[in-house]
C-alpha cells in the first residue's frame, strides 16, 4: 500500500468573494440631514392661523422670521440625527471611529501583543485581530489572522511514521506518534537584525534577533488548542 498520510500543509488563501464584504449601511434621509431638510417638518409643528403666518391653511413661508427661528432650533437636531446614525456604525469593528477606546476597554487593549506605535490604524487593527480571533479554529484561520497582522505564514501538520502503515522512504516524519500534537508554523520574510562590530554592544545586543516573531507567538498563544503545541520555523 502506498503511503497516503502525508504531512498536511496549509497556505494562505484569500477570503472568498463576498466573504468579508460589509452589508449595506442603513442609510436614510435622517442619516445626515441639513437644517433645510428638517425645516418643513419643524414649521409644521407650530400652531396654524394668521398670527403664525398660515391663514386659511396656507403653507408657512420659509423666508419669515418664524422660519429663521425654527432653523436655529433645528440645528442641534440635525447634529443629533447625524451622531445617532454614526452610533449605528460603531457596532461593527470595520466602521467604528468614536468608540475605539470603548472597544479597547472591552477587549483589554492595548496588551503585550500590540504592534509598536499607538496610531489609530494600529489600534483599530489590534481590536479587529482580537475580535476575529474568537472564530479562529482551522489552520487557515490562524494563517489569515497572521496575515492581517503582517505575517506571511504557512502551517505544516506532521504525520509520524507508523509501523504497518507508513512506507519506508515515504513522507511520514520519523518520531513518536505523540509528536503529532506539534504543528509547525513556517514564517517567511521576517527581518533579521544581526550583531554588528562597531555598532552593537557586547552583553546587550544578541548575535541576531528576528524582528516581530514574539508578537506572532503572543497572538497565537491565546488561540491554539491546549493539547497542541506550535513550533516556529523562520525562513529568511
Amino acid at each position: 500500500m502506498r503511503d497516503s498520510g502525508l504531512n498536511t500543509w496549509t497556505y494562505y488563501e484569500p477570503p472568498a468573494e463576498g466573504e468579508e464584504v460589509l452589508p449595506p449601511a442603513p442609510w436614510d434621509a435622517l442619516a445626515d440631514p441639513s437644517v433645510e431638510d428638517l425645516l418643513p417638518g419643524g414649521l409644521a409643528l407650530w400652531p396654524r392661523g394668521a398670527a403664525w403666518g398660515t391663514p386659511d391653511g396656507m403653507a408657512a413661508s420659509t423666508d419669515s422670521l418664524l422660519a429663521d427661528f425654527t432653523r436655529a432650533m433645528l440645528a442641534p437636531f440635525a447634529d443629533l440625527y447625524r451622531r445617532a446614525y454614526g452610533i449605528t456604525q460603531e457596532s461593527r469593528v470595520l466602521t467604528l471611529s468614536y468608540s475605539l477606546a470603548d472597544w479597547e476597554a472591552d477587549y483589554g487593549l492595548p496588551d503585550e501583543c500590540a504592534a509598536p506605535g499607538g496610531g489609530f490604524a494600529a489600534r483599530l487593527r489590534a481590536v479587529l485581530t482580537r475580535y476575529r480571533a474568537v472564530a479562529v479554529i482551522r489552520p487557515q484561520d490562524f494563517i489569515r489572522l497572521a496575515r492581517q497582522e503582517g505575517f506571511n505564514t504557512a502551517i505544516e501538520e506532521p504525520a509520524q511514521f507508523e509501523c504497518g502503515f507508513s512506507e519506508c522512504g515515504g513522507e511520514h516524519t520519523l518520531g513518536d506518534v505523540k509528536q503529532e500534537v506539534y504543528w509547525i508554523v513556517h514564517v517567511y520574510d521576517l527581518a533579521v537584525d544581526y550583531f554588528r562590530v562597531g555598532e552593537s554592544e557586547c552583553g546587550f545586543d544578541p548575535l541576531f534577533e528576528i524582528i516581530g516573531i514574539e508578537r506572532l507567538q503572543c497572538i497565537f498563544r491565546r488561540l491554539y488548542p491546549g493539547w497542541t503545541q506550535p513550533v516556529y520555523v523562520i525562513h529568511e
